[in-house]
Parts: C-alpha cells; sequence; structure tokens
C-alpha cells in the first residue's frame, strides 16, 4: 500500500470505499428484491437488514431512512433507462430503428413484477420521501426523445405528416407504464419484447378495419 503526506495508506482507503460501495449494492438489492416480493414498498427496514445480514444502524449509515433508500433504487433505476434509450436511438440508422430500439430498452426496463413497474403503475405513498417527482422528470425526458424521433420519422414517410408526436410518444410509453396490469397480454406475447412490436404495432397501423 503506498502512504500518503499525511500518514495515511491510498490502498486501505481504497479497499474501504470498494468495502462501501459493496454494501450499498447489497442493501438496494435486498429492498428491491422485497419490492417485488412485497408488490410495493410495504416492508421494514429491519427486513432490509437481516437480508444484508447488517445491523439496522449499519444500514442508516449508508441511507437515512426508508424514503431515501427507495428513492435511491428507483433513481438509478430511471437513470439506467434513460441512458440505454439515448444510446439506442444514438446508434439507429433510420427512425424506425431508432423508435424500435428505444421502445426495446423501456420494455426491458418496465418488464411486468420490476421495481420501476411497481413506481409506475402503482405509486409508492408509504415512503417518506415523495419518489414519483424523480421519476417523471427522466420520464418526461425520454417522451421528448421518442417524440423527436416520430418527428424524424415524418421526414422518412413512416409517421403521417399531421400526427400529433407528443400525443403519439405519451401513448406510447403510457403503454408500459400501466403493462403491470396487463400482466396476462405481455405472458401470451412471450417476452417483453413481443409485447413492445406489439404496442408499435397498433401505433403506426391502428385498429381500423
Amino acid at each position: 500500500m503506498v502512504k500518503r503526506a499525511d500518514g495515511t495508506e491510498q490502498g486501505g482507503a481504497s479497499a474501504k470505499t470498494a468495502k462501501s460501495a459493496a454494501t450499498r449494492e447489497k442493501i438496494m438489492a435486498a429492498a428491491t428484491q422485497l419490492m417485488v416480493e412485497r408488490g410495493g414498498t410495504g416492508f421494514q427496514i429491519g427486513e432490509v437488514s437481516d437480508r444484508c445480514g447488517i445491523s439496522k444502524g449499519a444500514l442508516y449509515y449508508y441511507f437515512a431512512d426508508k424514503g431515501s433508500l427507495v428513492q435511491a433504487i428507483f433513481d438509478r433505476a430511471m437513470e439506467g433507462l434513460v441512458a440505454d434509450v439515448e444510446a439506442a436511438v444514438a446508434q439507429a440508422p433510420s427512425s424506425r430503428a431508432s423508435i424500435l430500439g428505444l421502445v426495446g430498452a423501456l420494455a426491458h426496463a418496465v418488464r411486468p413484477g420490476s421495481a420501476l413497474t411497481l413506481a409506475l403503475a402503482h405509486g409508492i405513498w408509504d415512503v417518506e420521501h415523495e419518489v414519483l417527482p424523480h421519476i417523471k422528470g427522466r420520464m418526461e425526458r425520454i417522451i421528448a426523445v421518442l417524440e423527436a424521433q416520430l418527428e424524424r420519422a415524418k421526414v422518412e414517410g413512416l409517421v403521417k405528416p399531421d400526427a400529433n408526436s407528443h400525443l403519439v410518444a405519451v401513448a406510447i410509453i403510457g403503454a408500459f407504464a400501466i403493462s403491470e396490469y396487463a400482466g396476462e397480454a405481455v405472458d401470451a406475447a412471450g417476452d417483453p419484447e413481443a409485447f413492445a412490436h406489439g404496442v408499435l404495432d397498433v401505433v403506426f397501423h391502428g385498429i381500423g378495419a
């Protein structure tokens, strides 16, 4: 290990940071699993610490309260989703590929039973912090990206020129936001990707005879 000028050991500090990050990950994973099992945030902080094999006091070192823990879980889930969406769009050679990639990323993240789906479909009411506004801001970002790709699709002849791109984007995102309530339909489709293709088929081809 390398000693700094103040006498502290750099290697030891790095190891401590890594251990701290690993413990934080373990706590978040345990809380996420409890949310999925309970269909919401109806768990006690003591249950999380028991699953992690640490004391409640040690858990509170990483998260001030249950609300902070739940918020951290959803913040990271939404940050990951936004990053996946933006990456899918950046790599797409056409509006069709871009929209399919975006919706595919959404289908993977907002699959029935996932923690993110629980937040969107059921809301979070029993925690100390309001979580939904944090999700709302990032979801608005995704809607804006999708809306821009729908405008691009108009230029490429995929979408009607007079279509309301914002309304269409909201409708597509909304289909996944409530997919928890359409569990049988999603299961029948076989997987989230099939559900995504089904949603886009309805959007682009309509239901009219």
